[in-house]
């Protein structure tokens, strides 16, 4: 039995964000049905890899409850990704999700604030920035 870890982001993807890798995230989010037809390259999405659950997995050991989005913002203009979940970080899907996803983020500046992941038995969470 293992520990869960909390993820808690929110970001704006650049505008050439290819749409299978859109696609993707609303699979993983749970806004598409059907499977993406071309998987990114990356080792998340390895064989027998969890990642189409993580950004639904939860649990009761966070009180926050498990929420994740991709929201074409047609207003203000823009593709929004909210993601709060956890799940057991067995084979580092958080840090792999995080180091993939990086490439199509918009950072307004170096080191580019989008949230932090938390370990069940830590007291404080780990900041992440890309």
């Amino acid at each position: 039995m293992g520990m869960y870890t909390e993820l808690v982001c929110a970001f704006k993807l650049i505008n050439e964000t290819p749409s299978h890798i859109i696609e993707t995230l609303e699979f993983m989010s749970g806004q598409r049905d059907e499977h993406p037809t071309e998987l990114p390259d990356n080792k998340l999405f390895s064989e027998g890899s969890r990642w189409k659950w993580m950004l639904q997995s939860d649990s009761y050991y966070f009180d926050g409850k498990t929420h994740s989005k991709i929201e074409n913002d047609t207003l203000v203009g823009g593709r929004y990704v909210t993601i709060r979940c956890n799940l057991k970080n067995y084979s580092d899907e958080i840090e792999n999700f995080i180091e993939w996803i990086s490439q199509y983020i918009q950072k307004d500046y170096d080191h580019y604030f989008i949230g932090y992941k938390r370990y069940e038995e830590d007291k404080k969470p780990t900041l992440l920035f890309v």
